[in-house]
């Protein structure tokens, strides 16, 4: 009984002990499980990477911007290759190679460059004032007949007859120009080079236009007096000293005779050099204005005189009056 004891007291002891111990830990926190702290299976893509998303497309009016600031950029350089630029339409394209071809073909008066057009109207314009450019230029008739637009092909024939009349042998040269003007200004001009050819001053009264007309007969009485005097000077030839010989003898003088004598040959050198600053050294103001005038008007119609006989018109630049100066110009 004694010996039942001593076994039963420790073992009530340790069941006591673990009983307390169940029970304790049953009073401790559970721990919350935490994201991660479990192991996950993670499923590995085997297809290639993926690129950048598209973009989404502009809106119908941002098109029309990027495509109206690249039309106006096309239009500033004057290069074909900006009309590319114009990336949404294609109508807006066309014209855009539209706008610089037909620039170009004008400008260069290419025949080819103008066929490049897309539109059809445009690209007859174009042939047309290229033909008419070329036309003008070679003095070719056969231009203006490739012309489509009827007003400006007769103006083309117009013109160029205007121009082929200059070299006119008869006044029934310009007949066929069907502008009143130009027929007119061709008339004119056969008048005024027949007459002054031929040394006929009544044919300057066929000249419609009155201050051509006058100037024809200043010219045809001028070229008379000339040719008088050349016979007479054949006829009876003398030594005589050039205006510049007998400046050189004025200088000699001295005092009032110098002066009379410089005064006195002024006029001629000013004629002989076609310069009317000689006209200016004289002594007399009013007589050097008379001399610029007389002497001007004598030099002018002496340079339009030998632009007509020698079809020079590099002299007509030389005339100092405005008129005279587009007279020998036309004629």
């Amino acid at each position: 009984m004694d010996k039942l004891k001593v076994w039963l007291i420790p073992g009530f002891v340790a069941l006591l002990a673990l009983g307390a111990l169940f029970y304790f830990r049953g009073q401790l926190p559970q721990k919350t499980p935490v994201p991660g702290d479990e192991t996950m299976t993670v499923e590995v893509e085997t297809t290639g990477p993926k690129g950048f998303a598209k973009p989404p497309e502009p809106s119908a009016q941002k098109k029309a911007e990027e495509d109206a600031r690249a039309m106006a950029a096309a239009v500033e350089s004057g290069q074909l290759s900006d009309c590319a630029k114009i990336t949404w339409s294609e109508e807006m394209r066309k014209q855009c190679e539209d706008n610089l071809n037909f620039a170009i073909g004008i400008k260069s008066a290419d025949e080819a460059q103008c066929k490049k057009l897309n539109d059809e109207a445009l690209r007859d314009k174009c042939l047309d004032k290229v033909y008419l450019s070329t036309a003008v230029d070679q003095k070719d008739r056969a231009y203006c007949e490739k012309i489509k637009d009827p007003g400006l092909k007769q103006s083309c024939l117009d013109q160029v007859a205007a121009l082929l009349a200059q070299n006119a042998t008869s006044v029934s040269d310009c007949a066929s120009i069907n502008s009143d003007l130009l027929r007119k200004q061709c008339e004119d001009n056969f008048y005024l080079k027949n007459s002054s050819n031929t040394l006929n001053i009544s044919g300057c009264d066929n000249i419609s236009d009155p201050l051509m007309a006058e100037q024809c007969r200043k010219t045809v009485t001028k070229n008379i007096e000339v040719m008088q005097l050349s016979k007479t000077a054949a006829a009876n030839p003398t030594t005589t000293q050039t205006p510049k010989e007998i400046l050189e003898t004025c200088n000699r003088l001295t005092g009032v005779k110098a002066t009379l004598c410089k005064d006195a040959i002024y006029p001629q050198l000013a004629f002989d050099e076609k310069d009317v600053s000689y006209c200016s050294l004289m002594s007399d103001e009013t007589k050097a204005a008379a001399c610029i005038a007389q002497q001007g008007e004598a030099i002018n119609t002496y340079l339009l005189r030998q632009a007509i006989a020698s079809g020079d018109r590099t002299l007509c630049d030389k005339i100092t009056d405005a008129g005279l100066q587009a007279t020998c110009k036309n004629s």
